[in-house]
């Protein structure tokens, strides 16, 4: 974790993100089954509330309110027939400018639960085919 990750309040997965662990994650699913999933492990490891669902845009919104607050956007895409994207971004609420990791932690612990259900397909632009 670089310096940068640490002192931010806020993390954000992407295609070509630097940090491995922050690459948009494929997995072996359809859109419906990862959407259902990510709000599943979020409501089993964060206390909080979906404020917006959107599952016909493969969007939705939850807020943590503990152990720490924060607020986070999933975005779950189909690319084709059960290779379905899942990306994240994650803002937490602290008095200062840092939340010394927690909201990379928040991706990690997710796309890690997703995986113990769903079958890897690749991280990033590169892994895809």
């Amino acid at each position: 974790m670089g310096i940068k990750d640490f002192f931010s309040n806020r993390s954000e997965t992407s295609e070509r993100h630097p940090n491995d662990a922050l690459k948009t994650h494929y997995f072996k699913a359809t859109k419906e089954q990862a959407f259902t999933e990510a709000k599943a492990v979020l409501q089993k490891h964060y206390q909080g509330e979906v404020v917006t669902n959107s599952p016909e845009r493969g969007e939705f919104v939850y807020q943590v309110k503990s152990p720490k607050k924060a607020l986070i956007v999933v975005t779950v895409v189909s690319v084709r027939a059960y290779k379905t994207a899942v990306d994240f971004s994650v803002s937490t609420e602290t008095p200062l400018p840092v939340d010394f990791g927690y909201s990379k932690k928040i991706i990690g612990t997710v796309y890690s639960d997703i995986q113990n259900k769903f079958t890897l397909i690749g991280t990033g632009i590169s892994e895809q085919f």
